[in-house]
């Protein structure tokens, strides 16, 4: 029998714990069960959804492990991956005989027994320590894929939210269009540029003859916006 300590250390923020404070709780929750850690296994920088066997150390342990063997991890959202992955991950330690114990939930969750991290909870107690680590798992998911449909509508030219830039609306599918009295304005300023005016003076002049009072950036930003904007509707 072999006990390994699998330390997680995050690429993120909010699942940083330093490498001392993970050594130190499992080191102490193995002599509490009367064990010594073989080997801790250090993973670094990999994304908190992977799956623990697609990690580069976690694959290893994986491959490593033999029967009767004992993991020791201090939150229960380092080894599951996701929801789906973690129930495979549980039931495959299961089935090869390997005890997996979770510090946060004071549980082996993979093998019934008789020794435990703390005194028990009660299921109802348990189940909702891991609703709270499958949560932790889903929700950076969730974060993962709002990103991914806004780099998909970015590229297609959708509005995703924010001030709209001026000479343009956005339509009920959720595409810019042009507005066209605003686009007048941007023609009249792009007449005053050609005429080699400064940003300055077309400020001066819009704000003389229109309502809109703008800055001289303001203006240059007005004009690098459309622009970028009719480029990317290939115009």
């Amino acid at each position: 029998m072999a006990v390994f300590g699998y330390i997680f250390l995050s690429d993120k923020k909010e699942h940083q714990v330093v490498l001392g404070v993970q050594q130190q709780r499992i080191m102490a929750a193995a002599a509490d069960m009367g064990l010594v850690v073989d080997e801790l296994i250090i993973e670094k920088d990999v994304p908190l959804k992977m799956a623990f066997r697609n990690r580069p150390e976690g694959r290893k342990m994986t491959d490593g492990l033999r029967p009767g063997d004992i993991v020791l991890v201090m939150r229960t959202e380092w080894l599951l991956g996701s929801a789906v992955e973690g129930a495979a991950l549980v039931d495959d330690f299961r089935k090869k005989g390997i005890s997996v114990y979770c510090l946060d939930l004071g549980e082996n969750i993979s093998l019934p027994g008789e020794r435990k991290l703390v005194v028990s909870e009660g299921n109802a107690a348990l189940v909702k320590k891991v609703l709270v680590a499958l949560a932790l798992l889903e929700r950076e998911n969730h974060g993962e894929a709002i990103k991914a449909v806004k780099r998909v509508r970015k590229k297609a030219g959708k509005y995703l939210g924010g001030p709209v830039p001026f000479g343009w609306r956005i339509s009920e599918d959720g595409d810019f269009e042009e507005n066209e009295e605003q686009q007048k304005i941007i023609e009249w300023i792009k007449e005053m540029r050609a005429a080699r005016r400064s940003y300055r003076d077309i400020a001066v002049k819009l704000k003389e003859n229109t309502t809109i009072g703008l800055s001289h950036e303001g203006i240059r930003r007005i004009l690098v916006n459309d622009r970028r904007r009719k480029q990317q509707k290939g115009r």
